[in-house]
């Protein structure tokens, strides 16, 4: 593990020590030692290099994250302060401390998704805990209630849990209770995150060296144990659920009891579930399934919860009630007060802690969120305030508001501001899409590899199969009797191959602007436009994050094209001056798809793309290093069908994967146009009919790409 990061350009050293608006617990860091003051200085530069990455991570969440003395939040500043000793200490490599980053962010996402739920299930766990604390102290009395009572009286005492809220109080024994129950949800809260993070940043994939290092982690450090079987029963339990699921390649030996529990199915939903299923289906974010708090906690109340309780319950059942040790002179013990730590399996807790500690307190949580909704609501009251004064609507207020910030931005970029409006309602419509393309760049990689298969090649004078085809042209020398002369058989045999991988993916739009599109099919190609460009945008900034140690040689690039009388293209490859996927761009990209402009002449554009590649693209494309596309989105009149179907033919002919798609609600001299173009005659069909929902052209185009992408492997 290293010791200290490796030197970053970008990013800057973490300021001196402020006057902080806080809360939580602030532990005390000695500053002196310059190993850690550069460790610090090092992993807050890293941070600072990839704040962009963060913020598109992030969302909504607008916190800064810095490497502080201590774990809390700094709300007059905006500041989450990550504790930069306690990742020194457990030795936090590169890798770890950007996934950290993004845990806690994480963290805040799920916060920010479903804050009313997550907020009430805080105060869930206090009604359990103090159910369960009220059975822990029937055992503290049962055992020192007659021969200590102060220690009883001690432990009874009500303390407040809020320093901002005086009337949240709890006594040393709910407190530990309390601990119990909350470790149960951070457990699951932390498989959900740690999923997120992966599906986000595919650099901490399971399969890959992020993930990988994140698996080492967890068994060197977070969960270093793998045989729980001395543990209370309640914990054996979630610990096995965590370590298997970050761990992969390695058991977890719990008791028989607890196997039988981990192999046994419960009805949930109609199904049957073993817990891990549970968690694989209803506490992991999955596309298509609601994973928000609220829901992951109903789920876990009806499945796990209770079993999680029963252990809890068999373990107390068990428990012989001890004083704690006493503590020295003037020095408190942590957490409890006066009282000590009566949490019946302190220890155990204590280790845990010690190992996963509560980054940012749940109290930190809880007020963060309700000082996001405090804000909100003091915003709406002055906004209503002024709405009275000024005789305006809400609706009416707010929409001045946010076309203020717009026009400003617009402004500033050169973009106009009209066009810019109706741009975020198409961004809005197409948003669902993008998980959809999200999953197959990802698949994307670089490279080249060996592959061995095994295949048939050839045919032999022995082997496992007749080749029924050989024997007839050879029947002559079987009925000769030259059998040694013959070859009629097949035989597996191994095979390697070089499988070369692509270093560029270049995808070409042409859009079709001709005067019979309509309103609808325009809209239908504005959002085929944003949706690929947006996609390919994010697509580019997965491949930078990772290329640092993948060493990746794969790019991807845009162009695109409109035609309607004539070709126009409106965005050039990046080496032909075209930005870098910059949204600004994407913009006044879409600005351009407004006006019609004549006829329909595709073979246009088509025929400018054929002229554009060299011979060094076609022999690149030969090699597959270069996978070139062309998509077509039109409504199928093409003026010269003959001429078009040509230019794909010499498309086709130079390696470049080329197809359509017709859009809209077209007459039938139109679909015959289309298909005399791109289908009649051909062995496979190059343009497909989707009508008029982009829900039938996203499919189909991602179709396309995965037919010609699924290959690629990391």
């Amino acid at each position: 593990m290293e010791k200290s990061f490796e030197k970053i350009n970008t990013g800057h050293k973490v300021e001196g020590e402020e006057e902080k608006e806080s809360f939580g617990e602030e532990k005390s860091v000695e500053s002196g030692s310059e190993e850690l003051d550069e460790y610090r200085e090092e992993g807050q530069n890293l941070i600072d290099s990839y704040k962009r990455l963060f913020v598109t991570f992030a969302k909504d969440v607008s916190l800064d994250f810095k490497l502080g003395n201590g774990f809390y939040i700094d709300l007059k500043n905006g500041e989450v302060n990550m504790d930069a000793k306690w990742f020194k200490d457990k030795e936090f490599n590169k890798d770890q401390i950007l996934w950290a980053t993004m845990h806690e962010l994480s963290h805040f996402r799920d916060l920010a998704d479903d804050p009313e739920q997550m907020m009430k299930n805080f105060d869930y766990i206090r009604e359990r805990a103090k159910e369960t604390g009220a059975s822990i102290m029937e055992k503290w009395e049962e055992k020192f209630g007659a021969t200590n009572p102060d220690f009883i009286d001690k432990l009874k005492k009500q303390m407040p849990t809020s320093k901002k809220d005086p009337s949240k109080t709890m006594n040393a024994v709910e407190r530990s209770a309390y601990k119990i129950h909350h470790t149960f949800y951070n457990i699951f809260d932390d498989i959900y995150v740690n999923n997120l993070v992966s599906r986000i940043a595919p650099k901490y994939e399971e399969d890959r060296e992020g993930g990988q290092e994140i698996s080492r982690l967890y068994q060197k450090n977070l969960f270093a144990k793998s045989d729980y079987q001395t543990l209370p029963r309640h914990l054996q339990f979630i610990y096995k659920l965590i370590r298997e699921e970050m761990v992969k390649d390695e058991d977890v030996a719990v008791t028989p009891e607890i196997q039988n529990i981990m192999e046994a199915k419960m009805d949930f939903m109609g199904k049957k579930y073993t817990p891990s299923e549970i968690v694989d289906n209803f506490v992991k974010p999955r596309k298509g399934r609601n994973t928000k708090p609220g829901q992951r906690y109903l789920a876990l109340q009806r499945t796990l919860e209770p079993i999680f309780e029963e252990l809890l319950q068999k373990d107390l059942d068990e428990w012989d009630p001890q004083m704690p040790p006493e503590k020295p002179e003037g020095e408190p013990q942590k957490g409890e007060g006066e009282a000590g730590d009566p949490n019946p399996f302190v220890d155990d807790y204590n280790e845990h802690e010690e190992n996963n500690p509560d980054q940012i307190s749940e109290e930190d949580m809880e007020n963060w969120a309700k000082k996001q909704q405090d804000d909100k609501k003091a915003e709406e009251k002055e906004k209503a305030s002024k709405e009275i004064e000024e005789g305006k609507s809400t609706e009416e207020k707010a929409q001045e508001a946010q076309d203020d910030m717009d026009k400003k931005w617009c402004e500033e970029n050169n973009i106009d501001h009209n066009a810019f409006g109706r741009f975020k309602q198409v961004e809005a419509s197409i948003e669902p899409y993008l998980d959809e393309l999200s999953v197959l760049w990802e698949k994307i990689i670089y490279g080249s590899k060996r592959n061995i298969e095994r295949g048939i090649e050839g045919h032999y004078k022995a082997g496992t199969e007749l080749a029924i085809q050989k024997v007839i042209e050879e029947f002559p020398k079987i009925e000769k009797g030259k059998l040694e002369e013959t070859r009629i058989y097949k035989k597996p045999v191994i095979k390697e191959a070089l499988v070369q991988k692509p270093e560029l993916i270049r995808i070409r739009l042409a859009g079709d602007m001709s005067g019979s599109m309509d309103r609808d099919k325009i809209r239908i190609l504005q959002q085929c436009f944003v949706l690929i460009l947006s996609s390919l945008q994010e697509f580019n900034t997965k491949l930078s994050f990772t290329r640092s140690k993948t060493k990746s040689k794969l790019e991807a690039d845009t162009e695109a094209w409109i035609f309607g009388s004539e070709a126009q293209k409106i965005k050039n490859f990046r080496k032909d001056g075209g930005m870098d996927g910059e949204r600004k761009e994407i913009i006044k990209i879409f600005e351009k798809l407004q006006n019609t402009i004549g006829s329909t002449s595709d073979d246009k554009p088509l025929k400018e793309i054929s002229r554009s590649l060299s011979q060094k693209d076609k022999k690149e494309i030969a090699k597959e290093k270069i996978i070139e596309i062309v998509f077509e989105i039109t409504d199928g009149g093409s003026d010269n069908p003959q001429t078009t179907r040509q230019v794909v033919d010499e498309l086709i002919d130079s390696g470049v994967i080329t197809r359509a798609f017709q859009i809209g609600k077209v007459d039938a001299g139109d679909k015959k146009k289309f298909q005399q173009v791109w289908n009649n005659g051909r062995k496979d069909n190059l343009g497909e009919v989707v009508g008029e929902n982009i829900g039938n052209l996203i499919p189909a185009i991602t179709k396309t790409l995965e037919q010609y992408m699924k290959n690629i492997r990391l």
